[in-house]
Protein backbone atom coordinates (compact mmCIF):
# COMPACT_ATOMS: atom_id res chain seq x y z
CA UNK A 1 0.00 0.00 0.00
CA UNK A 2 3.16 2.38 0.84
CA UNK A 3 4.05 2.03 -2.83
CA UNK A 4 0.72 2.89 -3.99
CA UNK A 5 0.59 5.89 -1.99
CA UNK A 6 3.91 6.87 -3.31
CA UNK A 7 3.29 6.43 -7.14
CA UNK A 8 0.28 9.04 -6.60
CA UNK A 9 2.16 11.32 -4.36
CA UNK A 10 4.83 11.51 -7.37
CA UNK A 11 2.00 11.79 -9.79
CA UNK A 12 0.38 14.94 -8.32
CA UNK A 13 4.21 16.55 -8.01
CA UNK A 14 4.21 15.79 -11.24
CA UNK A 15 1.30 17.06 -12.69
CA UNK A 16 2.01 20.67 -12.89
CA UNK A 17 4.93 19.91 -14.43
CA UNK A 18 3.46 17.58 -17.35
CA UNK A 19 0.17 19.77 -17.72
CA UNK A 20 2.05 23.58 -17.74
CA UNK A 21 3.17 23.31 -21.49
CA UNK A 22 -0.10 21.62 -22.25
CA UNK A 23 -0.94 24.66 -24.65
CA UNK A 24 2.39 25.71 -25.86
CA UNK A 25 3.63 21.89 -27.12
CA UNK A 26 0.05 21.53 -29.23
CA UNK A 27 0.97 24.59 -31.32
CA UNK A 28 5.09 23.70 -31.05
CA UNK A 29 3.74 20.40 -32.40
CA UNK A 30 2.24 22.06 -35.72
CA UNK A 31 4.90 23.80 -36.37
CA UNK A 32 7.05 21.59 -35.58
CA UNK A 33 5.58 19.34 -38.08
CA UNK A 34 5.88 21.97 -40.58
CA UNK A 35 9.23 23.01 -40.19
CA UNK A 36 9.74 19.15 -39.80
CA UNK A 37 8.86 19.15 -43.22
CA UNK A 38 11.46 21.97 -44.47
CA UNK A 39 13.89 20.39 -42.51
CA UNK A 40 13.51 17.12 -44.64
CA UNK A 41 13.45 19.50 -47.69
CA UNK A 42 16.86 20.61 -46.34
CA UNK A 43 18.24 17.48 -45.51
CA UNK A 44 17.29 15.93 -48.44
CA UNK A 45 18.68 18.84 -50.74
CA UNK A 46 21.78 18.76 -48.94
CA UNK A 47 21.95 15.30 -48.97
CA UNK A 48 21.54 15.07 -53.10
CA UNK A 49 24.32 17.78 -53.39
CA UNK A 50 26.53 15.50 -51.21
CA UNK A 51 25.58 13.00 -54.00
CA UNK A 52 26.35 14.65 -56.57
CA UNK A 53 29.61 15.99 -55.35
CA UNK A 54 30.32 12.37 -54.48
CA UNK A 55 29.24 11.21 -57.90
CA UNK A 56 31.43 13.81 -59.66
CA UNK A 57 34.62 12.91 -57.32
CA UNK A 58 34.61 9.68 -58.43
CA UNK A 59 34.12 10.36 -62.17
CA UNK A 60 36.87 12.27 -61.43
CA UNK A 61 39.25 9.51 -59.49
CA UNK A 62 38.23 7.44 -62.26
CA UNK A 63 39.82 9.62 -64.79
CA UNK A 64 42.69 10.23 -62.95
CA UNK A 65 43.02 6.38 -62.30
CA UNK A 66 42.83 5.75 -65.80
CA UNK A 67 45.32 8.41 -66.97
CA UNK A 68 47.84 6.97 -64.36
CA UNK A 69 47.07 3.44 -65.50
CA UNK A 70 47.65 5.14 -69.06
CA UNK A 71 50.91 6.41 -68.13
CA UNK A 72 51.73 3.44 -66.45
CA UNK A 73 52.38 1.38 -69.26
CA UNK A 74 53.55 4.28 -71.63
CA UNK A 75 56.84 4.07 -69.20
CA UNK A 76 56.47 0.69 -69.21
CA UNK A 77 56.92 0.95 -73.21
CA UNK A 78 59.82 3.23 -72.34
CA UNK A 79 61.52 1.09 -70.23
CA UNK A 80 61.47 -1.92 -72.53
CA UNK A 81 62.93 0.43 -75.27
CA UNK A 82 65.95 1.70 -72.90
CA UNK A 83 66.12 -1.80 -72.39
CA UNK A 84 66.23 -3.09 -75.94
CA UNK A 85 68.72 0.11 -76.65
CA UNK A 86 71.30 -1.05 -74.30
CA UNK A 87 72.97 -4.08 -76.24
CA UNK A 88 73.00 -1.50 -79.23
CA UNK A 89 74.65 0.86 -77.25
CA UNK A 90 76.86 -0.74 -76.06
CA UNK A 91 78.10 -2.15 -79.46
CA UNK A 92 78.42 0.72 -80.84
CA UNK A 93 80.24 2.00 -77.57
CA UNK A 94 82.60 -1.04 -78.75
CA UNK A 95 82.64 -0.22 -82.14
CA UNK A 96 83.71 3.43 -81.84
CA UNK A 97 86.27 2.20 -79.34
CA UNK A 98 87.51 -0.11 -82.52
CA UNK A 99 87.27 2.96 -84.88
CA UNK A 100 89.54 5.25 -82.51
CA UNK A 101 92.14 2.58 -82.08
CA UNK A 102 92.40 1.95 -86.19
CA UNK A 103 92.22 5.79 -86.45
CA UNK A 104 95.38 6.28 -84.39
CA UNK A 105 97.06 3.24 -86.12
CA UNK A 106 96.41 5.02 -89.46
CA UNK A 107 97.57 8.22 -88.05
CA UNK A 108 101.11 7.02 -87.16
CA UNK A 109 101.42 4.82 -90.17
CA UNK A 110 100.69 8.11 -92.22
CA UNK A 111 103.44 10.29 -90.30
CA UNK A 112 105.62 7.42 -90.45
CA UNK A 113 105.70 7.42 -94.00
CA UNK A 114 105.74 10.75 -94.44
CA UNK A 115 108.88 10.77 -92.42
CA UNK A 116 110.12 7.77 -94.69
CA UNK A 117 109.41 9.59 -97.82
CA UNK A 118 111.79 12.70 -96.45
CA UNK A 119 114.54 10.44 -95.64
CA UNK A 120 114.41 8.51 -98.74
CA UNK A 121 114.53 12.31 -100.73
CA UNK A 122 117.77 13.65 -98.29
CA UNK A 123 119.42 9.80 -99.38
CA UNK A 124 118.75 10.24 -103.07
CA UNK A 125 119.87 13.95 -102.99
CA UNK A 126 122.65 13.26 -101.01
CA UNK A 127 123.70 10.54 -102.80
CA UNK A 128 123.42 11.59 -106.44
CA UNK A 129 123.84 15.30 -105.87
CA UNK A 130 126.09 15.39 -102.91
CA UNK A 131 125.12 18.81 -101.61
CA UNK A 132 127.64 20.05 -99.09
CA UNK A 133 124.92 21.00 -96.20
CA UNK A 134 123.93 17.46 -95.86
CA UNK A 135 127.23 16.14 -95.05
CA UNK A 136 127.76 13.25 -91.91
Amino acid sequence: METINQIKSNIEMDKPKLFSGTKSNVTTHSVSKSSAAEDAKLITRSLQRTKNMMHQELNRLNAVSETIDKDGKILNQTKDEHLGMKGGIQGAKGSLGKLKLKEREDQIIFWSSVIFFYLVVLYVLWTRIRIPFLVW
